[in-house]
């Protein structure tokens, strides 16, 4: 199975608090692939710049020692994001990861 954590999910999974034990295990077995989009990279360290957010200084380091696939952000989804019909527009921008689908060749 595929997994993208959004950032909640990937702070909880970090800090091992906030996710429900399905959700735990789902993202521990290592027969699924977890990815991390650079999205929530991005809104954690801005949060964290601005004293919103307690993150993890090696945030990267951290995604990688868990195994992570990270999930570049490209031209291409921007694109798509912008095509995207106008009762979704009113979306926050880091919503918008959550609704792109992962290419069969990211990862």
């Amino acid at each position: 199975m595929r997994l993208l954590l959004d950032t909640h999910a990937l702070l909880w999974w970090l800090a091992d608090e906030g996710l429900n034990p399905g959700a735990r295990d789902a993202i521990a077995d290592p027969a699924n692939l977890v990815v991390v989009s650079a999205a929530s990279a991005w809104e954690i360290s801005i949060k964290k710049a601005l004293g919103k957010l307690a993150a993890p200084d090696d945030l990267e380091q951290q995604v990688q020692t868990g195994g992570f696939v990270p999930l570049p952000i490209s031209i291409a989804h921007g694109i798509a994001a912008g095509q995207l019909s106008a009762s979704l527009t009113a979306l926050q921008p880091g919503s918008f990861r959550t609704i792109m689908r992962i290419p069969s060749t990211a990862c």
